[in-house]
């Protein structure tokens, strides 16, 4: 991993190893690290314990239905209540920004600094989760996020594939079905609008739209 000064300011490079604090969530932990700097980058290599299983996708989005079992989302289930009961780091989304993005989006006026926030892994998607069993991967970003926000941000990037969206939304929905859920979700939504602005994810431009649009609708 490498830290490059023009992407501003950042503790992201160190966020593997502060991860070890966390308890509860099914992840690798970071056993030994090594730095460096060349050319003004501050470079990181870690050693990490093995997880055999292999990612459920090589992108964000599922390539099809994943055959997730019930241990499974009850894992993951699980795994997101543990982490949400960690102390809430000082470092992860900008409210203002998310802000920004929903009335850009969406054309409402929403604060998602009233509400709840938590730890959270802040890039919960397909790549970042293994199966048969569930570990979390990639804690590069972990930080303090709207109460359910990972479980809305794993459905957003669920949305082409209905029928596992349909039991992620089951699975979760004591993240996704409370007011600030509602809100955590809106906040999900906007980042893969952005993704989708930038040429990226396109696909799920549409269904994350239509999803957005009905969470206003229940607010």
């Amino acid at each position: 991993m490498y830290d490059d000064p023009e992407w501003g300011d950042g503790d992201y490079l160190d966020r593997n190893v502060a991860a070890n604090e966390i308890h509860g969530v099914p992840k690798p932990t970071v056993k030994r690290w090594s730095e460096w700097k060349d050319n003004g980058r501050r470079i990181r290599g870690e050693v990490s314990t093995f997880v055999a299983d292999a990612a459920i996708s090589s992108g964000m989005t599922p390539t099809a239905e994943p055959p997730l079992s019930e241990q499974w989302l009850n894992d993951l289930d699980q795994a997101l209540q543990a982490l949400s009961t960690h102390p809430v780091p000082d470092g992860g989304m900008d409210a203002g920004y998310v802000n920004d993005g929903i009335t850009a989006f969406f054309g409402i006026d929403v604060n998602v600094a009233s509400v709840p926030w938590t730890a959270a892994h802040c890039d919960l998607h397909w790549g970042n989760l293994t199966a048969p069993r569930l570990f979390i991967l990639d804690w590069e970003t972990w930080g303090r996020a709207p109460a359910g926000y990972d479980a809305a941000s794993l459905l957003c990037a669920t949305l082409t594939h209905p029928d596992t969206a349909q039991r992620i939304q089951g699975a979760l929905a004591k993240f996704l079905d409370t007011p600030t859920g509602r809100i955590a979700s809106l906040a999900a939504a906007v980042r893969f609008l952005r993704f989708a602005d930038n040429g990226e994810l396109t696909e799920l431009a549409l269904p994350v739209r239509r999803y957005g649009l009905e969470i206003i609708e229940q607010l």
